[in-house]
């Protein structure tokens, strides 16, 4: 069975991106615009691991990801690797993002990032 990674980023054309190199390379996806919708799949979904915008409408990335941990943990299943993808440089909300999970910079590599998702998965 294909591990399932959900995207979460408000710009469609990295959105489709990703999930057409993730899918293409074998893994099945999720896909949420905002931190609420994301939070509100989870609760039914399953999810190996979490590819995540910073800088979201609304609710950012950080507190998406936290609460969706808050939520996997409160279902006694284990933790999913994040990695945050951003396109700002933000010190502060960078270095939280990184206590959480790796942090990739866009534009990014594919190889790049596909490296770093098998090496989690």
């Amino acid at each position: 069975m294909a591990k399932n990674i959900l995207v979460i980023d408000d710009d469609g054309m990295v959105t489709k991106s990703l999930c057409r190199l993730l899918e293409k390379s074998g893994f099945s996806t999720e896909t949420s615009e905002n931190g609420v919708d994301a939070i509100e799949l989870i609760k039914n979904t399953h999810i190996d691991m979490i590819i995540a915008d910073i800088r979201l409408p609304g609710i950012n990335g950080v507190e998406t990801v936290k609460k969706i941990k808050e939520i996997i943990k409160g279902k006694h299943k284990h933790d999913v690797p994040v990695i945050f993808i951003t396109g700002y440089s933000d010190a502060q909300i960078n270095a939280e993002a990184q206590t959480m999970g790796d942090l990739i910079l866009k534009p990014f590599d594919n190889q790049k990032i596909l490296e770093k998702i098998n090496s989690y998965i």
